[in-house]
């Protein structure tokens, strides 16, 4: 060790520089990760979601209704994920990296998608004039209309099983007026029920999608807007700091120098038996930035895709490609997994800033009367490292259901 650190040089609190032995011990090679907390999504969890997105997107720009159960699914696991983060971390400025909703972007085009179309595939205000009927209606309109004649079956057959239940005889000329009064167009004879049957033979099952799909459009923007706000007000914090950790720093550790001579202190981590040292939060400072950003981008976006599938149809094209679709939330959304990517794999390749590779720990027990030094080496956390780091902080909230006992 070259720092050239005097007898009376404070290691620890109250321990000086002379209260070590000057013979260096060799420490076995370990690694340094994140606490929980401090890691972004590992690269290969961004890397599946990407494999799962990208055909999904492909599917949507050409045949978006193979797409639908898909795209819902993808949003159901997008929501649940975000907010479990949102509610371990609770939305901590050092905890960025876990609860920043960058991964929402794809999720959004393709409720938005899902809605438009559908609403546009029933709209019979846009039907050539042999097949309009005499009153055409809107898309929301037909998808009501519905669920009403669904609600009114469902009510209808009760009403019928509870009028069979004392005596179909006696009860005959009522549940007769009741069938009639409530199914109105649901009757089978009725022309306005088979004209719509025609029309729209899967209205019900595409508005339960489009109900569902609006749903989560609605969480999805909640989520990105207070996602944002989180950031901004993070962004405003001063002497931002996290804890990196490393199986060496135990055993009676109290400090630890790198080879440019810096001097850490080790503190107790919130991971059992692992010691930890408190570093700058510049990564999560620059992903602050980073998220307001992207989120602010990604909002510009999806109000441009709005506006484009608004002012199109499905008609219009553009060098024989389908125009109404939310063609920047999709390669916005793709663009961004891949950026998750590749700075999933450069965290869990490289130290973090302010560590050097060789480190020298400082051990000091009662028992001895000097401590003792020793020469280390810190490998990169790997994605075994990030996947703990950021395993820890989404599921910091299960408490013991998550650690065990």
């Amino acid at each position: 060790m070259s720092c050239n650190f005097s007898s009376n040089y404070e290691i620890g609190f109250g321990i000086t520089y002379a209260a070590f032995e000057t013979l260096i011990e060799v420490c076995p090679a370990t690694y340094i990760r994140p606490d929980p907390g401090g890691a972004m999504m590992p690269w290969f969890l961004s890397l599946v979601l990407l494999l799962f997105h990208l055909p999904t997107c492909i599917i949507r720009a050409v045949r978006w209704e193979s797409a639908q159960y898909m795209a819902l699914g993808l949003a159901m696991l997008g929501i649940t994920l975000t907010v479990q983060a949102y509610v371990s971390t609770a939305l901590k400025a050092e905890e960025v990296l876990v609860w920043m909703p960058l991964t929402l972007v794809l999720d959004v085009g393709a409720m938005l998608q899902m809605v438009m179309l559908i609403l546009e595939k029933h709209d019979e205000r846009a039907l050539k004039d042999e097949e309009r009927p005499a009153r055409p209606r809107r898309g929301v309109q037909v998808l009501w209309d519905a669920v009403k004649e669904w609600a009114v079956r469902i009510k209808g057959r009760m009403i019928g099983r509870r009028e069979d239940g004392h005596g179909r005889e006696d009860n005959a000329p009522q549940i007769q007026l009741v069938d009639h009064a409530l199914l109105g167009r649901a009757q089978p004879d009725d022309p306005n029920a088979i004209e719509a049957d025609r029309l729209h033979p899967d209205a019900l099952r595409y508005a339960i999608v489009a109900l569902v799909a609006f749903i989560f459009l609605i969480l999805l923007l909640v989520l990105q807007l207070y996602g944002l706000y989180a950031a901004v007000i993070g962004r405003r914090q001063k002497d931002l700091r996290v804890n990196w950790c490393s199986p060496a720093f135990r055993d009676f550790a109290i400090a630890v120098t790198t080879g440019d001579c810096k001097k850490y202190q080790i503190i107790n981590s919130s991971s059992n038996g692992i010691g930890c040292i408190s570093l700058p939060g510049d990564q999560q400072r620059d992903w602050l930035l980073g998220t307001i950003i992207a989120l602010s981008t990604a909002l510009v976006c999806q109000v441009l895709d709005t506006a484009l599938m608004l002012l199109t149809d499905s008609g219009t094209k553009w060098r024989a490609v389908k125009v109404q679709r939310p063609w920047l939330t999709m390669f916005g959304g793709v663009i961004m997994l891949v950026v998750l990517v590749v700075f999933g794999v450069f965290n869990a390749k490289d130290l973090p800033k302010g560590v050097t590779e060789t480190v020298w720990i400082y051990r000091k027990e009662a028992s001895r009367e000097l401590g003792r030094v020793c020469r280390g080496k810190l490998n990169p956390p790997g994605l075994r490292g990030n996947m703990i780091g950021y395993m820890d902080g989404l599921f910091e909230s299960w408490g013991r259901v998550y650690h065990g006992q």
